[in-house]
């Protein structure tokens, strides 16, 4: 009986449990595998895969720091602010070549919606990322050509 007592009671509190951003997410368009992971007491995320992985034959890189957008760390120091939210942390929109505050909610275990802003969150943007594992491909990136040298 103290067996199921125990057992009951670990279940009751799995499924108050928040949920863990932690893992891997696909961005909007299936653009980029981002891998979000622990970096001290905060949160981080890099780009871990691509769907088009050059741009005119070469890879790409981050549009003012000429670094490789694979491996590229785009989201910094993200720290819990309630069950399923964190903030205080940073984006970078390797596109853009720029950096803004930002923060994420996960409505769902397998939703994560990070927005991007200045100054308030008013002022900002929120993109929806679906989790995927380490080992799924994006989808398309099997028929990328993007790689292949510029003639």
């Amino acid at each position: 009986m103290k067996k199921v007592i125990v057992l009951s009671l670990i279940m009751l509190g799995a499924s108050c449990a928040g949920f863990n951003p932690q893992g891997y997410w696909l961005t909007p368009n299936n653009d980029s595998k981002v891998h979000i992971y622990q970096c001290g007491e905060a949160l981080c995320g890099k780009i871990v895969d691509l769907k088009e992985k050059c741009r005119n034959g070469k890879p790409k890189v981050d549009t003012e720091t000429k670094q490789a957008t694979i491996g590229l760390e785009i989201m910094k120091g993200f720290k819990p602010a309630g069950e399923n939210s964190w903030e205080d942390g940073t984006v970078r929109d390797p596109k853009e070549g720029k950096t803004y505050s930002g923060s994420m909610e996960m409505p769902n275990n397998n939703q994560l919606d990070l927005r991007g802003y200045v100054g308030i969150k008013l002022l900002g943007r929120t993109s929806e990322w679906r989790r995927t594992n380490e080992y799924a491909k994006i989808p398309g990136s099997e028929n990328d050509q993007t790689c292949q040298k510029v003639q």
